[in-house]
């Protein structure tokens, strides 16, 4: 059953339609957030045929962000204290979706994960951990 983000939000950082953010939402049964993405040629190298690593980056970054921030009920902001990218495939300027999930989980660090999948093949993963912080916006 998907929570839409807008329970908590009612619209997307700006930075996020950059990226192509199509849809975003909790998955309860599985205890992971998703991040639906179609990122266009204005993302890409190679004559517009490969995303560029740094908008792959971002995209799971943003993810694992947005799940800790829909976690806190937006009352924390995460910073990212470190994130490692492994990319295992292209990434090409269509529709991917990214799955994030919480590793371990402390008071104020949170290690996290992200997984890109396009045409349901693993292109890219993320570890991060993040430091929780009162977001002061509410």
């Amino acid at each position: 059953m998907k929570n839409k983000f807008a329970k908590y939000f009612t619209e997307a950082p700006p930075f996020l339609k950059i990226f192509g953010l199509l849809d975003l939402y909790y998955d309860d049964e599985n205890e992971f957030f998703v991040c639906e993405y179609k990122p266009n040629e204005d993302l890409t190298h190679s004559n517009g045929t490969i995303v560029q690593g740094g908008f792959i980056t971002g995209m799971l970054d943003s993810t694992m962000a947005q799940f800790l921030i829909f976690k806190s009920k937006a009352t924390m902001s995460p910073l990212t204290l470190n994130i490692n990218v492994k990319f295992l495939l292209p990434c090409r300027p269509s529709m991917v979706k990214v799955i994030a999930s919480i590793e371990r989980e402390g008071k104020s660090i949170i290690f996290t994960n992200a997984k890109m999948f396009q045409n349901k093949e693993l292109i890219a993963t993320a570890s991060s951990i993040n430091k929780l912080i009162p977001n002061t916006n509410n």
